[in-house]
C-alpha cells in the first residue's frame, strides 16, 4: 500500500502545551485548526512538500523508525509569534531551531521521495489560519506568549484524507 493523499512527517507536541495550543486556536474560533494535531512539522509543510504518492508505507516508516532510534528527544519553546508575509497564517517560532533543522535535513536526505515546496524550511507550530482576521485579532494574537519548555519525543506521519487525519505511524525518539 502507498501514500494515496497528502502526508506528513511531525513532531508532536506533549501535554499540557498541547492543550495550551488548543486554547488559543479555540479562542481565535479557528474550528479547522483546532480540530488538527498540535504539532511542529519537519517534512511536508516548508523545505519539502508533502510525501510523493507510490511510495510504500512500510519503507518509508522503517526509514522514519531508524532515524528516530539516532535521534534523542528535543527540548524545545516557544520564541515569537510570526505572520507568514501576505497571509493570515500565524505560528509560534522556536527559540532553537537547529535540532529541528538538522532531523529535517536528515529526513528530507534518507531517500523517502517528497513532492517540491518553493519556501525554506522554518519549524513552527500553527496557531490560527482563520481568515479574515481583523486589526485588533491580529494585535492580539501577535502579542501571544507560551514560555512553557517542552519535549518532543515522538514522531508521527499524519495522512490528510478525513478530519480527525489518519495517523499512519508513530514512533518514539530514543537516540542517546
Amino acid at each position: 500500500m502507498d501514500f494515496q493523499h497528502e502526508s506528513y512527517i511531525v513532531l508532536d507536541l506533549p501535554s499540557p502545551v498541547k492543550e495550551k495550543i488548543y486554547d488559543i486556536r479555540n479562542y481565535h474560533k479557528d474550528t479547522l485548526r483546532a480540530s488538527l494535531p498540535v504539532e511542529i512539522t519537519v517534512a511536508g509543510s516548508s523545505g519539502v512538500g508533502v510525501i510523493e504518492p507510490g511510495q510504500d508505507k512500510e519503507l518509508v516508516f522503517n526509514i522514519i523508525k531508524n532515524i528516530s532510534m539516532k535521534t534523542s528527544p528535543i527540548l524545545a519553546s516557544f520564541k515569537d509569534v510570526l505572520r507568514f508575509p501576505g497571509t493570515d497564517l500565524f505560528v509560534f517560532t522556536l527559540k532553537d531551531e537547529e535540532r529541528f533543522r538538522l532531523l529535517h535535513e536528515e529526513i528530507t536526505k534518507s531517500g523517502i521521495k517528497f513532492k517540491p515546496n518553493r519556501f525554506p524550511y522554518k519549524p513552527h507550530c500553527t496557531l490560527r489560519s482563520r481568515t479574515p482576521i481583523s486589526d485588533k485579532e491580529v494585535e492580539e494574537i501577535m502579542g501571544t506568549k507560551l514560555s512553557d519548555e517542552f519535549i518532543l519525543d515522538t514522531i508521527s506521519i499524519y495522512m490528510v484524507d478525513k478530519i480527525p487525519l489518519n495517523r499512519l505511524y508513530t514512533v518514539k525518539l530514543s537516540g542517546k
